[in-house]
């Protein structure tokens, strides 16, 4: 019997996937464990391993977005059997599908319809659904020989060679151009906006549609956290240096417990006020933005929230990142000190209410005891969900980890 292959649920938030790219093709043997295919979702890549030997047999082609737990492929005992189950030899896609020249003898009949799958959706493969829609084929006129009925690409392929008439699908609605053409502007290039790229463009959009978002600056001296680093570091030897966000996730994660009502989120109704503190940390490593967290971070050592930072940038660069290291966090810090940033409004990252961010230190002018000297200062610019968090208790929330900064003891 063949092997199916399904779109594993790789955390509790997951609900679809999209399938990048195969790694063998269509008729190729494989081996159990070996990587089959690469899945991305919610900004994580995953290697997926071969839940056993056999020929490959391909339903789903890349770039095809596969709900949880949908068949994309089977592993078939040997070729004919890959084949009938809707793989051939190589993994043709939709568009290279083309329909042999209809025979001049009698037009075979309409094939019966196919049997529907709960809720009413037929049976199919996503690469059949692909090829029916490219052709304008109506699904329900097509008669699946897959298990159970299901309609597969050799069951499509069988109407177009045969010239079975399939009744058309409705066509779509024209996508109206972004700008009219008036020979004023040419594009270099197109940007696809999907994967990592998709879901920041709706979560920053969601972000702001759905808060009242205002946004406090204020300048910290660094003086005394640069000296805990130092010291920190002295005692790590060879081991990882201690980072700035390190100690500003601790600041944050002890000022949260000082001002519990901003590790909050609100479903319209209520104010959820969260017991776990649960730093995320935004990173972009080339490819997008992600939103890692630091998991209880108030009972973390700033050694502790080190190492596991230097974890999670690991996991991110070798994307072995999974979707519950990025779900559910209560509190965002966002550091753009390295490009050079001051003070800048961060957006919050919904559903949560607050977000910090860290500018660059730099050597300042400043008044202190009545003398100007140069201290060294750090921006920082907090932005608050105004529905959940008023004015004045962000800024007191903002002040204590300005006094942590300035005073790191207070983090003890």
């Amino acid at each position: 019997m063949a092997i199916e292959i399904q779109v594993p649920k790789l955390g509790l938030t997951m609900e679809e996937a999209t399938l990048v790219k195969w790694n063998f093709s269509a008729g190729q043997s494989v081996k159990k464990d070996e990587i089959v295919l690469v899945l991305e979702t919610d900004k994580v890549t995953y290697e997926m391993p071969s839940p056993g030997d056999g020929v490959l047999a391909i339903l789903a082609q890349g770039g095809t977005t596969i709900k949880v737990a949908e068949v994309v492929g089977y592993l078939a005992a040997d070729e004919a059997e890959a084949a009938s189950l809707g793989g051939g030899a190589a993994a043709a896609p939709a568009a290279e599908a083309t329909p042999a020249a209809a025979a001049p003898a009698e037009a075979p009949k309409s094939a019966p319809a196919a049997p529907a799958a709960s809720g009413g959706r037929v049976k199919s493969s996503p690469l059949a659904r692909s090829m029916a829609a490219e052709h304008g084929l109506d699904l329900n006129a097509i008669t699946g020989t897959g298990p159970g009925g299901r309609i597969v690409r050799a069951d499509v392929l069988a109407v177009l060679e045969g010239g079975a008439q399939a009744a058309p699908a409705e066509a779509p609605a024209p996508t109206a151009p972004i700008q009219a053409k008036c020979g004023l502007l040419t594009v270099a290039e197109e940007l696809p906006v999907s994967g990592v790229r998709k879901v920041v463009f709706k979560n920053m959009h969601q972000s702001l549609q759905e808060q009242a978002q205002l946004t406090l600056h204020t300048e910290v001296s660094a003086k005394e956290m640069i000296e805990l680093r130092k010291k920190l570091n002295a005692l790590a030897g060879d081991g990882p240096k201690i980072s700035y966000n390190a100690i500003m996730i601790k600041a944050v994660a002890q000022a949260v417990k000082l001002h519990p009502r901003v590790n909050a989120a609100t479903n319209g109704e209520v104010i959820q006020v969260w017991k776990e503190v649960h730093v995320g940390v935004a990173m972009d490593l080339g490819e997008g933005l992600i939103v890692p967290k630091v998991r209880d971070a108030e009972t973390k050592s700033v050694v502790q929230i080190n190492r596991e930072l230097g974890e999670l940038v690991e996991q991110a660069k070798a994307k072995t990142l999974m979707p519950d290291d990025l779900a559910a966090g209560t509190i965002t810090v966002t550091n753009l000190g390295a490009w050079d940033i001051d003070h800048f409004t961060p957006i919050v990252n919904n559903p949560e209410s607050a977000i910090l961010g860290v500018g660059r230190i730099i050597d300042k002018p400043v008044v202190v005891d009545g003398q100007v000297c140069v201290a060294p200062m750090l921006a920082l610019s907090l932005t608050i969900d105004h529905r959940i968090i008023d004015g004045a208790p962000g800024a007191a929330f903002l002040k204590t980890i300005k006094d942590m900064i300035e005073q790191p003891l207070l983090m003890l």
